[in-house]
């Protein structure tokens, strides 16, 4: 029974993953119906799995469950958008404040790396892998601050600030480089005002 429920489990965060990264790479519009038989077919799993990985991502405020058991693409507003970005500062700010005190070297040095990825991609024109580059950055931050509440709350505006990127910025637009670099430089000066505000701004 244990087994069965680690099965389920690992094909739920399968799915919920395919999609997060088909909506970071634009190959998922803002309203595109997400049909339970089609998503089982292809994954191989019963509608029921499917149906808790799109209640997750429900909650994770990038899909919309409607009537009928509909599910869709969510299509945030202007205003949507623009209170996510809010909050998100307020959060990653006292997140990247609180990791500070508890980093250490090793972490550190994977910050680095996932900024220099992050960049390469970007110069070889790979935008998908950019924004998941980038992506993993703030996430790695969020859980290095000690604190899994403030944690998952920062995840989460991350990743919906993030998808809201990938769905309305216009095609085509040059990538401003995140200036990530400043940020890890602030950490490992273990400057948590320092980072905190660079972190705001950046947001």
């Amino acid at each position: 029974m244990a087994a069965r429920r680690q099965a389920a489990g690992g094909a739920e965060a399968r799915i919920c993953d395919a999609i997060r990264a088909s909506i970071l790479a634009r190959r998922l519009a803002p309203g595109t119906k997400l049909q339970e038989l089609a998503l089982g077919q292809f994954f191989g799993v019963s509608r029921t799995i499917v149906r808790q990985a799109l209640r997750r991502l429900d909650h994770e405020g990038i899909v919309s469950l409607r009537e009928k058991r509909v599910a869709v693409v969510a299509r945030p507003s202007a205003a949507d958008v623009r209170h996510t970005f809010a909050a998100r500062r307020v959060i990653e700010a006292a997140a990247v404040e609180a990791a500070v005190a508890r980093i250490d070297k090793a972490s550190i040095a994977a910050l680095k790396q996932l900024v220099r990825d992050e960049d390469a991609a970007y110069a070889r024109g790979d935008r998908s892998a950019g924004l998941e580059r980038s992506l993993a950055f703030h996430h790695r931050l969020a859980d290095l601050c000690g604190n899994p509440v403030l944690a998952r709350y920062a995840r989460e505006l991350v990743l919906q600030s993030s998808l809201a990127i990938a769905l309305y910025e216009r095609s085509g637009v040059a990538h401003a480089r995140a200036d990530h670099a400043a940020l890890v430089d602030a950490i490992a000066r273990r400057d948590g005002r320092r980072a905190g505000r660079l972190m705001a701004a950046h947001v």
